[in-house]
């Protein structure tokens, strides 16, 4: 299953199955989509879908708890059922740990329209996430070099601030670098930006 770019999971029978794939390519997103929860569960890996659309009559339910466990509560869910949409099956489903439940009857517009509140909602919070996990790895010498030389300072500056060589400077930076997963200084200050604003927030 390709990672290179992001995708919806739908897990739906095979009477609606092609049409949500075909609503959620609209919103811009390929979906990988699976007849059963025991398909997909086989064939997921550590990328986490943008969201997930599980069918009630196909074991969405259980499956969504074990998306929960695997990706965190982060991710956007919708349960959608053909039979199961009276406020006693919503409020279940919502119990569970869907952000939203819809009949598969629902016009399609309004089904994108909530699809999209909800991935638009939770994308940030789920970005500023991950920066503040990746940021916890990192160890103290290398936060006090991501912290100075977001407080604008040069290397030569950092080093002269921390008393070592630049050299070690350098060190630390490519150190943490890797491990939040960016390519240049600008791209780790503006990461510590982001989870900096969100923590403060």
């Amino acid at each position: 299953m390709s990672t290179e770019e992001s995708f919806a999971l739908v897990v739906a029978g095979d009477h609606v199955r092609a049409e949500y794939v075909t609503l959620l390519g609209r919103l811009g997103l390929s979906a990988v989509a699976f007849a059963t929860v025991t398909q997909a569960a086989a064939q997921l890996n550590g990328v986490a879908p943008e969201v997930a659309i599980l069918e009630v009559e196909d074991g969405g339910c259980g499956f969504l708890r074990e998306l929960r466990d695997r990706y965190g509560p982060e991710l956007p869910a919708v349960l959608v059922s053909a039979d199961r949409t009276t406020p006693a099956d919503v409020v279940a489903g919502l119990l569970v740990g869907a952000d939203d439940y819809a009949a598969e009857s629902m016009d399609a517009e309004e089904f994108l329209a909530r699809v999209r509140r909800l991935i638009e909602r939770t994308r940030p919070a789920r970005g500023a996430t991950v920066d503040l996990r990746r940021l916890s790895t990192l160890t103290p010498r290398e936060r006090q070099v991501l912290a100075l030389t977001t407080e604008g300072m040069s290397q030569k500056q950092v080093a002269t601030e921390m008393g070592i060589s630049i050299k070690t400077v350098g060190a630390h930076m490519q150190n943490l670098l890797g491990k939040l997963g960016v390519h240049s200084r600008m791209e780790a200050v503006a990461l510590a930006a982001r989870a900096t604003a969100t923590s403060e927030g």
